[in-house]
């Protein structure tokens, strides 16, 4: 319900542009700083756990017999403060629990749309001259980034 940000860190290697001897983005690169960071090659189907926050700190039995705890911001918490957001979120990490609500919110910036003036439809919705103004048009957005 809130038209927010969301931040996504993909890595994709560019051929087009790195792609030669001694960038750091080509795909020889890649494959050979490839660190693997979780071993994922088959997850068995498992039934789905659910819980309530009934109260200040919930424990949460996983399938593997570990636990998480989940703690509901307290009710005098305020989500407009970033400093204290982020050490309230660091003490109650350092405790082993996580932290479930709203935890930052900045009604005072305005959300990616609205800053860079974008339509409302999505994207899959508009007509290809739409999408794509040409050539000229292109060249000059690029010479305005110039």
């Amino acid at each position: 319900m809130h038209r927010g940000f969301a931040l996504l860190d993909v890595i994709s290697p560019c051929v087009t542009f790195n792609d030669h001897e001694g960038s750091t983005k080509s795909y020889l690169y890649t494959r050979e700083a490839e660190r693997t960071v979780v071993y994922a090659d088959f997850i068995p189907e498992r039934e789905e756990i659910t819980t309530k926050l009934e109260e200040e700190v919930t424990s949460v039995t996983l399938h593997d017999g570990g636990q998480v705890h989940l703690r509901k911001v307290d009710d005098n918490y305020d989500p407009t403060d970033r400093n204290k957001a982020a050490t309230y979120v660091r003490q109650h990490q350092e405790t082993g629990e996580i932290v479930t609500g709203l935890l930052y919110i900045n009604d005072s910036i305005p959300d990616l749309h609205e800053s860079s003036e974008t339509v409302e439809r999505p994207l899959v919705d508009l007509d290809f001259k739409t999408l794509n103004p040409g050539s000229k048009m292109l060249a000059n957005i690029q010479k305005g980034w110039g």
